[in-house]
């Protein structure tokens, strides 16, 4: 597996793979945030691609900053991706470990996952908290 930093142009091959996280529901709103996220260089951004292909296998977008909750300066995993016919290869852990590089070079003490999937978290030596989060709608 190769893995690249993906950018505005790569867009596309990043859909597909949300869509399988999103279960097909993706809207125009996530795709403009996606293609702001891929112009940003404040974001972490990696993906694993099948030499065999050019496809994009695996996707993970990362952040930095002050997490109140936790009172320190954190990675956060915004989205982590992996296509099933390529899991349990070790690429979730690869884009997973370079996030923790990039985390730690911004002063972070530790990585955050808002929400993922039961399992796999724990499995990467994450512990489950639980902390709520709640929304409002600011409406214009």
């Amino acid at each position: 597996m190769e893995y690249t930093n993906p950018g505005p142009p790569d867009g596309e091959k990043i859909y597909k793979l949300l869509e399988l996280l999103y279960e097909g529901h993706i809207d125009g709103g996530l795709r403009q945030v996606m293609t702001e996220y891929l112009a940003d260089d404040n974001y972490f951004k990696i993906a694993a691609v099948d030499p065999a292909t050019g496809a994009f296998a695996g996707f993970l977008l990362g952040s930095c900053r002050l997490e109140v909750d936790f009172e320190c300066r954190a990675g956060i995993i915004e989205e982590l991706v992996v296509l099933p016919e390529h899991r349990k290869k070790g690429i979730a852990k690869t884009l997973l470990e370079a996030l923790e590089a990039w985390s730690r070079k911004k002063g972070a003490k530790g990585v955050l996952v808002p929400c993922g999937r039961e399992g796999f978290y724990e499995a990467m030596g994450f512990e489950k908290y639980m902390v709520r989060r709640y929304w409002k709608d600011l409406k214009d």
